[in-house]
C-alpha cells in the first residue's frame, strides 16, 4: 500500500532525498525559515501604496467585478488540505470541510455547504456560473468526494476537486528541538513570573516541567536519528500535505488538468480561501479591483485585517537586498521575520485569501493552453520545478500523536512546506484591507466564539438547499 499511496499523490522521491540531505547537514532547520538567513535582506516596513482599502458597492472597481461575474469568467478555489489535527476529536477522520459548523434550516451545516451556498447566491445576485474547486489532500480526498456524491455536490453543478502532492515526515534535530520547545519554554516562564502564587501558577509551573521532562526525553530517544524518515502505525502519519503554494502548483500538475478547465470554462479570474474561512464570500469588489490595477503591475490581490490581540500570522513588508539595490513587497511567513524585527508595527496580518488571473498563473510557469493540453507530465513537473526552484521551502516541527495500548505518544516530526504567500517574491502584491471576511475556526473551542458573527455576516449571502 505504502508505495501505491506515494504514486497516487505524486510522491517526488529525488525532491525528498534532496531535502533530507540538506536537513541532516544544517542547511535547512528551523533558522533557515528566517528571510535573511545567510543573506543580507532587510526586512522593512510597507509603504501605504502596498495596500489599499476595501472599495464600496458604488465603486468602479465594484461594477467591473460584476460585469466579470456576469460574464462568468470567476472560478473559486477552497482549500482542503489540511489535517485538521487541533480540531479532529479520538477516532475522527473527517476532512475539515466536513465538519457541521452550525444549525440553519433545521440540520447541521458543514463549512464545505456553506462556502457553496455562498458561490450559489452570488450566480443569482450577479447572474453568470461560478465554478468551484476544492483542493484535497491524500488525508482529505477519498471522504470529500464520498461526502460530495453522497450530497449530489450539494446542488452545485461546476464542482471539480483536485489534489496536492504529498511529501515525507522526518526524524527533527537536536538542535530544533531545543529552538522549538525552548520558545515554549520560555513563554511559560513568562506566564508564571506574571502570575501571583496560587494553583494557577502552579498548574503552569506543572506544566512547564512536563513539557522540559518531555523535551529531555525525545533528545535522548532521537540523538543520531536526524533526517530519518518515521514509523508510524497509521501509514497517512508518516506524511504530510506540502503546504498551501500546492494550491497553485497542482493547478498544473494534477492530471485533471484543473488550469486547463479553467480556459475551457472561460475563467479569467479566481479567488482562493480556506474551507473553513466562511468570512471569505464571493465579492465583486476583489477581481474587479485586480482588473483595474493590472496596468499598475499588480498581479496578486492579497487580503489583510487587523490584529486582534495575540493574533499570530504573515503579514505584508517590504524586502531590501543592499546588493541588487533591490526593494520589493512581500508577504513575509510569522516565523519568517527576522527575530529583531517587531511584527506589531504592521498593523495587518495576511488571511491567506487571495485573488489571482488565470493569465498571470499561465505566464508564471511560461505555459500555455496547448501546452497544458499535450505536455507529458514529466515536462510539467519541469515546468512546476523552475518556479518552485525560486521558493523557499520552510521547515515545521508538528507533533505525531499516536495510541497503543491504550496509552498516548508524542513524537516531534520534521515536515517540509511551501507557502501560497510566498508567491509575492514572484509576483507584485497589492494588500487588500477587510473587514468582517476572516472567521477562522482553528479548533472546537472556537466554535461558540465565532458563529454568533458568522450568522450575521452569512445572512442573506447564502442559498441552501
Amino acid at each position: 500500500m505504502k508505495e501505491n499511496l506515494l504514486k497516487r499523490y505524486g510522491f517526488n522521491k529525488g525532491e525528498f532525498l534532496y531535502l533530507q540531505e540538506e536537513y541532516r547537514e544544517g542547511r535547512l532547520s528551523l533558522r533557515s525559515n528566517v528571510i535573511n538567513h545567510d543573506n543580507p535582506w532587510e526586512v522593512r516596513l510597507p509603504l501605504p501604496t502596498d495596500s489599499t482599502d476595501f472599495p464600496s458597492t458604488r465603486s468602479e472597481e465594484y461594477e467591473r467585478g460584476r460585469e466579470i461575474i456576469a460574464q462568468g469568467k470567476l472560478g473559486l478555489i477552497f482549500m482542503n488540505g489540511g489535517a485538521a489535527t487541533r480540531f479532529q476529536k479520538p477516532g475522527e477522520s473527517l476532512p475539515k470541510g466536513a465538519f457541521p459548523i452550525m444549525e440553519m434550516e433545521g440540520r447541521p451545516r458543514s463549512f464545505m455547504e456553506l462556502k457553496l451556498a455562498n458561490a450559489r447566491f452570488a450566480e443569482r445576485e450577479f447572474g453568470g456560473a461560478i465554478p468551484v474547486w476544492i483542493l484535497n489532500s491524500y488525508f482529505t480526498e477519498e471522504r470529500t468526494k464520498a461526502i460530495l456524491r453522497e450530497n449530489e455536490n450539494f446542488g452545485s453543478a461546476d464542482l471539480f476537486t483536485y489534489c496536492q502532492g504529498i511529501m515525507k515526515r522526518i526524524i527533527p534535530s537536536e538542535a530544533d528541538l531545543k529552538l522549538h520547545y525552548g520558545k515554549r519554554i520560555t513563554r511559560l516562564t513568562r506566564k508564571i513570573d506574571s502570575v501571583s502564587p496560587g494553583a494557577d501558577r502552579e498548574a503552569l509551573s506543572e506544566e512547564k516541567r512536563l513539557l522540559e521532562d518531555d523535551l529531555a526525553g525525545w533528545i535522548e530517544e532521537l540523538r543520531g536519528r536526524t533526517g530519518d524518515e518515521i514509523e508510524a502505525m497509521d501509514e497517512k502519519k508518516r506524511y504530510n500535505p506540502p503546504g498551501h503554494l500546492d494550491t497553485t502548483l497542482w493547478l498544473v500538475l494534477d492530471r485533471s488538468r484543473p488550469l486547463l478547465k479553467m480556459l475551457k470554462l472561460g475563467v479569467e479570474y479566481i479567488m482562493i480561501s480556506n474551507i473553513d474561512n466562511l468570512g471569505a464570500l464571493v465579492d465583486p469588489v476583489l477581481p474587479g479591483l485586480l482588473s483595474f490595477r493590472h496596468d499598475e503591475g499588480i498581479r496578486i490581490l492579497c487580503e489583510v485585517s487587523t490584529k486582534p490581540p495575540g493574533q499570530k500570522g504573515g503579514a505584508l513588508a517590504r524586502v531590501y537586498d543592499p546588493v541588487r539595490g533591490k526593494e520589493w513587497t512581500q508577504l513575509i511567513e510569522e516565523f519568517a521575520f527576522p527575530l529583531d524585527f517587531d511584527q506589531d508595527r504592521i498593523p495587518e496580518f495576511n488571511n491567506a485569501a487571495y485573488t489571482i488571473s488565470v493569465k498571470t498563473l499561465l505566464q508564471l510557469f511560461d505555459i500555455n493552453r496547448e501546452e497544458l493540453e499535450n505536455l507529458v507530465q514529466k515536462d510539467l513537473v519541469e515546468k512546476v520545478r523552475r518556479v518552485t526552484d525560486r521558493l523557499p521551502v520552510y521547515v515545521a516541527i508538528k507533533e505525531l500523536k499516536q495510541v497503543a495500548d491504550e496509552q498516548e505518544t508524542v513524537l516531534p516530526v520534521v515536515q517540509f512546506e511551501r507557502l501560497q504567500g510566498d508567491l509575492t517574491r514572484l509576483l507584485k502584491p497589492l494588500a487588500v484591507k477587510t473587514s468582517g471576511r476572516f472567521f477562522p475556526v482553528k479548533k472546537r473551542e472556537d466554535i461558540p466564539i465565532v458563529v454568533p458573527r458568522l450568522r450575521e455576516v452569512l445572512a442573506g449571502r447564502i442559498i441552501l438547499i
